[in-house]
């Protein structure tokens, strides 16, 4: 863009808060010439804070779990009512849904769930 630089920016993604996106055009002085941003609705706010955590923890959904303090079979599902179960292979998400199904079962019968994996 000659002496210009287009520069775009992410939020923090900070849960129940105002989250922006955007970007910038400045001169080569370091002037701005052009700035826009965007609100992002609360849904994607929380898509996108799934999404920086798992970045974060070099796309393990063990790691990223942990961090979130559920176990890999519910993020699993958080990932996919996100829109993003498409991420995972197809086997993936079925053993995970088979998981969480038989956690369920468990638990109605009045046994215990077993903990977190």
């Amino acid at each position: 863009m000659g002496r210009y630089t287009l520069s775009r920016f992410l939020p923090s993604f900070e849960r129940k808060s105002e989250n922006h996106i955007g970007e910038t055009i400045t001169d080569e002085d370091g002037r701005l010439a052009y700035l826009k941003t965007f609100r992002l609705p609360e849904a994607r706010c929380r898509r996108g804070h799934l999404l920086s955590e798992l970045a974060a923890h070099g796309w393990s959904l063990a790691a990223t779990a942990a961090t979130l303090r559920i176990s890999v079979p519910l993020l699993a599902a958080r990932l996919e009512r996100a829109g993003f179960g498409h991420l995972l292979r197809q086997d993936v998400m079925d053993a995970f849904r088979k998981q969480l199904n038989e956690r369920t079962r468990r638990t109605r019968r009045g046994g215990a769930a077993s903990p977190p994996a």
